[in-house]
């Protein structure tokens, strides 16, 4: 049995352990924060004048998240100071960095501790991930920033470690730390710009920010482009290295049953187990649920379910999902079936059971999505199966528990709904980063914020959100607030803001910041954004004054540092992307000719098609103006 399969149980104690009391959603402190302690300690010397008394202390042998902690607080105590820290298993008569695993300690497999006792430096986790995310805390305390992943347009300068050859650490008090949401995912999802390095990098930066959670398709829309096979090989060690979980399956009972299989004769032999259309005629459409009716079409999904995850024991977590676009009655017939909510849940029961009796310890999860978003009502969902609710048409105009926005309200209604009726484990499936926005620069830091919050107020358990490295950049301040409000939602957003933008833009820190937030209130309101309603010409004018304002103050400003000034540059083609989105929608709410409109989609194109490859715009290629053209409301033909 692999070291990952004796993790399994320890995944179900982590995610059910926060549900009936809401547990995890206490308030909690982010790296760099005010510690829980208010009791002063007295602050330790690490490194003096480039030199160091301090051994790293670990007893763990194997090549896991506890040893690679020890290894990364030495490489980063030497980069900040000059000075080499020895790792050891003992002290051997000088002062130590312990590391350690405590899993009686009551924190959690999530939760750690920072303590200072004497001479001796402690860190104690409830897991050797949590020892890990204690030794990013430490250092993001002592300075570091682990802003993004290094991604290759970031050249090297992702991450901030200052020079210190003196270095003090002078805590508060005890840090003590344990998450909101149990699961904090990352979700590969339709994978356009990732491939097997920026997934290194991103599974490394992962743990700094305490995301726990790797989410890839198992083979996106059956297409054979984005799959987890595509990527197992290379990722399993990095990702069992920190201790991190994989997540796979999503959108497709085709993958387990669909009429291509056994050369197409299992439609010929069994059209019965099919979907039926509108005429209730066995189809070989793929969106059609098929019949989870017949014991025989389950069983032989079943089967396919357990081979695959036989033949991949290093997944935790198994998306078992519909297809994308699911229809699950065509056939008036099938109504009798009941509910897609209770059809839903009485095939993912079977399921969930057939793993338990096949010693399978992977967890299922199942989506609360489109007309399956509501909890079942007359079958009971297995409590150990995790539900992740996808809110996909919210209105980001407004926060998400605001009526104003109708389908907030829907949102928000059914979430209560399920928390209601559903003792088991919620998270949250996020569109915080979307890619309906097409790169559009939707910056929300304080928007997430209060998200966040009445997320925990639910409470939920769990969150995820997309991420792309061609658009990384654009979406950067979204990451990196995600992974700190995932973990703690009260930690304090504008001190984090002035630090990033401080460390992405030197001496124009301030007039970025005020750019940013000029993107948040204007962008996800006023722009061409899905569900948020239209807005009149003139309050889209006043939206467009606004970015252009904070577009010419940074027009004159000029950084020597190289780093500094390609940030800036990014943020100005975000301002630029933000500038043609508004005059653009200024046109349409004034009534603008479709040639017109058509004329300014084609030139918005062409200027992000121009800077394509500095993780700012994420664009195909083929059919780009298409797309846009269509978002923008210009149908095919028209002049």
């Amino acid at each position: 049995m692999s070291a990952r399969r004796l993790r399994a149980p320890a995944l179900a104690a982590l995610l059910l352990a926060g549900t009936a009391a809401g547990a995890l959603a206490a308030p909690v402190h982010a790296p760099g924060s005010v510690p829980a302690s208010s009791a002063r300690t007295a602050s330790i010397t690490l490194a003096r004048d480039g030199r160091t008394r301090y051994t790293i202390v670990t007893t763990a042998t194997e090549d896991g998240p506890e040893r690679l902690a020890a290894g990364e607080l030495a490489r980063y105590l030497e980069r900040i100071t000059g000075a080499r820290f020895p790792i050891a298993a003992s002290a051997a008569g000088r002062a130590p960095i312990v590391l350690r695993v405590a899993r009686d300690s009551g924190s959690g497999e999530e939760g750690y501790t920072i303590a200072v006792r004497g001479d001796t430096l402690l860190l104690t986790g409830g897991s050797g991930r949590a020892v890990l995310y204690a030794a990013y805390d430490l250092l993001a305390r002592l300075g570091c920033q682990w802003l993004a992943p290094q991604l290759d347009f970031y050249e090297g300068a992702a991450e901030v470690v200052p020079r210190a050859p003196t270095l003090v650490y002078a805590p508060a008090g005890d840090v003590v730390e344990r998450p909101a949401f149990a699961i904090r995912k990352l979700d590969v999802e339709e994978g356009l710009s990732h491939d097997t390095e920026s997934l290194r990098r991103i599974v490394a930066w992962m743990p700094k920010l305490r995301y726990n959670t790797l989410q890839v398709p198992m083979d996106y829309q059956g297409r054979g482009r984005v799959r987890w096979d595509a990527w197992r090989e290379a990722l399993t060690p990095e990702l069992d290295r920190r201790g991190l979980l994989i997540e796979v399956g999503g959108h497709g009972y085709q993958n387990y049953l669909n009429a291509d299989m056994e050369g197409g004769r299992l439609f010929a032999e069994h059209p019965d187990w099919f979907g039926q259309d509108a005429q209730c005629r066995p189809s070989r459409a793929e969106h059609l649920v098929f019949n989870t009716e017949s014991p025989d079409a389950v069983r032989y999904v079943i089967d396919n379910v357990i081979r695959y995850l036989r033949a991949h024991p290093e997944i935790d977590i198994f998306d078992f999902w519909p297809p994308d676009g699911a229809r699950w009655a065509e056939c008036e017939d099938w109504a009798a079936f009941g509910t897609p909510e209770d059809r839903q849940a009485k095939l993912v029961n079977q399921v969930a059971a057939a793993l338990r009796e096949a010693g399978i310890p992977t967890r299922l999860e199942i989506i609360a999505y489109a007309h399956a978003k509501l909890p079942p009502q007359t079958v009971a969902l297995d409590p150990s199966v995790l539900v992740d609710f996808c809110p996909i048409g919210q209105n980001f105009h407004v926060q998400i528990d605001d009526p104003a926005g109708h389908n907030n309200a829907i949102y928000v209604d059914a979430i209560h709904h399920w928390r209601q009726r559903f003792r088991g484990d919620i998270g949250l499936y996020s569109y915080y980063r979307k890619y309906a926005w097409r790169s559009r620069p939707v910056v929300i830091p304080h928007y997430l914020q209060h998200d966040f919050q009445w997320y925990a107020g639910v409470p939920l358990q769990a969150a995820s959100t997309y991420a792309e490295p061609g658009d990384w950049y654009t979406y950067e301040v979204n990451h990196y607030l995600f992974g700190q409000l995932a973990w703690n939602p009260w930690v304090d957003v504008d001190a984090l803001l002035d630090r990033m933008t401080r460390a992405r833009y030197g001496g124009a820190w301030q007039a970025a910041r005020a750019a940013l937030v000029t993107l948040e209130d204007v962008v996800r309101v006023y722009g061409a954004i899905p569900y948020s309603p239209s807005q009149p010409a003139d309050g889209i004018a006043a939206a467009l004054r606004r970015v252009e304002e904070r577009a010419a103050a940074l027009d004159g400003v000029r950084l020597a540092d190289p780093v500094l000034a390609a940030n800036l540059d990014r943020l100005r083609l975000m301002l630029g992307f933000a500038r043609r989105d508004l005059a653009l929608q200024r046109l349409r709410a004034g009534g603008a000719d479709p040639a017109t409109v058509r004329a300014g989609v084609e030139e918005l194109v062409a200027f992000l098609q121009a800077d394509a490859d500095r993780g700012v715009f994420l664009m195909r290629g083929e059919g780009d103006l298409g797309r846009y053209l269509t978002q923008y409301g210009v149908r095919a033909g028209q002049e």
